[in-house]
Formats: structure tokens, C-alpha cells, sequence
């Protein structure tokens, strides 16, 4: 089966204990949902990478696992040739995720009560692993500037000075789907050499970048700010391996480095299990055919949904995604309260979307699309979405 029919093909994921579809009745009130939010997507993952894990499934002894050489030979390598980032072997170690990274990080380099600076609408962990750790989470709102969304670097520069000395970064973001410039991130390189500031940048859209962009790993500017920077990526957005619960930590500075891997040992995260591995070296190794056509499927994704979505309604506006498999759609001008808006397309469209005052209070009116899956389910999504706002021309 190549692969555009993979994308295609329709996966019945019910009843395999999957967040996405099982868990929509507990998260929203009813059954029978059309989900559209959680952000993993509806397609098998490279064939390679599942004919791997069978092979390891048949040895049948499923014990302790060693560090796997030839899978940190393999992220360095995808590193070095689809991002021209060359790392030291030595930089590299593995969490269970990217959040459990971001929350060992802030554990090892901060104490209870220091601020840590996040740059809403973002991914809600951003708020959690600062929160739920006793840190206090300072807001550097990215601005709108003609429809597309920007980073307040004066702003920022101001947090810095009054002594902030983290900053969690979201590169590709998530939710609005920009990617970064180099012009953009060497502007937040010189405030964070100049202030002397730490950046946990999660990276870990980094691969599912649109064809017009291109990914630029922050640490990759300079000795600088590779310096200041704990860099996460994961293959779990990439080839949608979310559930085998590993990503990269790349760490150049060795006392950062060594501050966090003590923490790791602290919180016993030094292992992973014995499926990660595997399919994260076969997808590294063998994928790179499967993601370049699973991006332009996720390009065609988004301009089906803008142009139908404009058949439809003026009054739902899409930020251009640059990246990533989600579109964040600015419902503020249906005129539904804001705190009613998720609310109305369960009810009124049986769909499931991510509620944007998730992502901040900057996301109110704001609801966040999961395109990661066949287009014979965005039709659907499409048609029950028309039905529902028949009255909102």
C-alpha cells in the first residue's frame, strides 16, 4: 500500500483505549463525537516501523533495556541531514516525553517560586509543568499583526529584566502553526545570551514543517545560545508513536546537562520501554519517504479546510499554518459567547474540538482543529459543521 492510500485509509481506533476516540464521552459529555482534538493523528505509522515492533514482540522476554546505541546514531544523523544541525553524541539523552522532559528540566534549573515565561495561546502543559511544581508562570503573549502572530520581543525583553530566568519555547508553535524565522529566533537568541536566560525549547513539531518553511533548531544559531538551550524532540508527533512514550533531550551545555540528568535519576526516568527504541530507530532510518508525502497530505489538509470552510462562513477565520497538523480558528465573530462556543459544535455538529481558553484566556472564541487524518473525515467534519451554522452567514 503506498502511501498517500495509507493516509487514505480509515482506521476504526474505538475501543483501543485511545484518548482521541474513547475518551470523548468522559471529556465532553456525549458519545458519538467526531474527534478533532487531541493532537496524534488517524494514520498507521511508517510499515517498516510496525513490522519492527512485531519482530520484537515475537522474542517474546520483555526485561530491562539497555541505552540504545544505534537509535542515538540515528537521531543524530535525522538531526544532521533534515535539520543541518550537527550534535555531539554526548548531548543526547531520552525522557519519556517531551513534558516530562519540560517538567524534570524546570525541577533541575529552577526552585519553587521562581517565574518561568511561557508565549500564549500555547500547548497547555506549558501552564501545568509550572504550576503543578510550584512555579509561577509569567505570560509574554505572542501578538497578531495582520492575521499572523508574532513574538512581543520588547515585552519579553522586559520580563528579562526584571530577572525571569526560563523561558519555555514553543518552535513549530502550537496552536497557531508558525514557524519561526531565523530573523525571529536570533532576536530571542541575543535577549537570552544578554540576560543570561535558560530556553527548554520544545521542538517537537520540528519535522512537520510545510514545504514553503523551514525548521531552524534555536541552539543551531550559535555556541551562544546552544549554550543557554535544552532542545526536545521526539518522533512520537513525527510518525505518530506518541503512546510509546519517548523523545530526544539535547543538551550542549555540560552543567545543564548534568543538572538534568540528576534529576532524571532522582525521579527514576532513566528508562524507557522496549518498544520506543525500536520503532524510533526504524523511523528515523527508514521514514523519511513516509513523512515527506504524509506533509503534503497535511498541506492539501489545510487548504481544503480553509477553502470549504469559506463556502460555509466568512465569520471562522483560519491563522496560516506554517507547520504542524493544527489549525486554530478565530470563531470570535459567530457572536456564541465565548464560554459557549466548545459547547455548541458538540452539541449543535458532533465534533470534538480542543476549546481554545485551553491554550490561555488569549484563546477565548478560539477553537483548535486536528487535521492528522483522511480527508473523508475532514469532509465529514466539513458537512456536519455546515449543518450546524446554517444561521451564522
Amino acid at each position: 500500500m503506498g502511501c498517500r492510500s495509507l493516509f487514505d485509509q480509515v482506521i476504526d481506533r474505538r475501543n483501543t483505549q485511545c484518548v482521541k476516540w474513547d475518551g470523548v464521552a468522559e471529556i465532553f459529555g456525549k458519545e458519538d463525537l467526531l474527534p478533532m482534538w487531541v493532537a496524534d493523528m488517524d494514520f498507521y505509522p511508517p510499515e517498516a516501523v510496525i513490522g519492527a515492533v512485531k519482530a520484537r514482540a515475537t522474542h517474546g522476554v520483555f526485561g530491562y533495556e539497555t541505552k540504545s546505541a544505534g537509535l542515538d546514531e540515528a537521531v543524530v544523523e535525522w538531526i544532521t541531514i533534515r535539520h543541518d544541525w550537527v550534535i555531539d553524541p554526548t548531548w543526547l539523552n531520552h525522557s519519556p516525553g517531551v513534558v516530562s522532559g519540560l517538567a524534570t528540566a524546570i525541577l533541575a534549573l529552577t526552585e519553587p517560586g521562581d517565574q518561568v515565561v511561557i508565549q500564549p495561546p500555547v500547548y497547555p502543559p506549558f501552564y501545568s509543568v509550572g504550576d503543578q511544581n510550584d512555579r509561577l508562570v509569567v505570560e509574554n503573549p505572542l501578538i497578531v499583526k495582520n492575521g499572523r502572530y508574532t513574538m512581543n520581543l520588547p515585552e519579553l525583553e522586559e520580563i528579562f529584566q526584571s530577572g525571569v530566568k526560563l523561558l519555555i519555547l514553543c518552535s513549530p508553535h502550537n496552536p497557531v502553526g508558525r514557524v519561526w524565522s531565523r530573523a525571529e529566533l536570533l532576536a530571542l537568541g541575543e535577549l537570552v545570551v544578554k540576560y543570561e536566560v535558560t530556553v527548554l525549547s520544545d521542538e517537537i513539531w520540528s519535522d512537520l514543517v510545510f514545504h514553503s518553511q523551514k525548521h531552524i533548531p534555536l541552539a543551531s544559531l550559535s555556541t551562544g545560545i546552544a549554550d543557554r538551550t535544552i532542545t526536545f524532540m521526539a518522533p512520537s508527533k513525527t510518525f505518530n508513536l506518541a503512546g510509546l512514550y519517548l523523545s530526544n533531550v539535547i543538551i550542549p551545555n555540560q552543567e545543564l546537562r548534568e543538572k538534568f540528568c540528576d534529576q532524571m535519576q532522582r525521579l527514576a526516568q532513566g528508562h524507557t520501554n522496549v518498544f520506543a527504541p525500536v520503532a524510533a530507530e526504524v523511523a528515523y532510518r527508514q521514514g523519511k519517504e513516509w513523512l515527506d508525502e504524509l506533509v503534503t497530505y497535511l498541506e492539501e489538509n489545510v487548504e481544503y479546510v480553509k477553502a470549504e470552510l469559506a463556502k460555509i462562513t466568512p465569520k471562522i477565520k483560519i491563522a496560516q499554518p506554517e507547520g504542524t497538523y493544527v489549525l486554530w480558528m478565530d470563531c470570535r465573530d459567530l457572536g456564541i459567547p465565548a464560554e459557549e462556543l466548545n459547547q455548541f459544535f458538540v452539541r449543535e455538529a458532533g465534533i470534538a474540538f480542543n476549546d481554545g481558553v485551553m491554550f490561555g484566556p488569549q484563546g477565548a472564541g478560539f477553537q483548535r482543529m486536528n487535521i492528522g487524518c483522511p480527508r473523508s473525515l475532514i469532509t465529514e467534519a466539513i458537512e456536519r459543521m455546515a449543518k450546524a451554522l446554517e444561521g451564522y452567514k
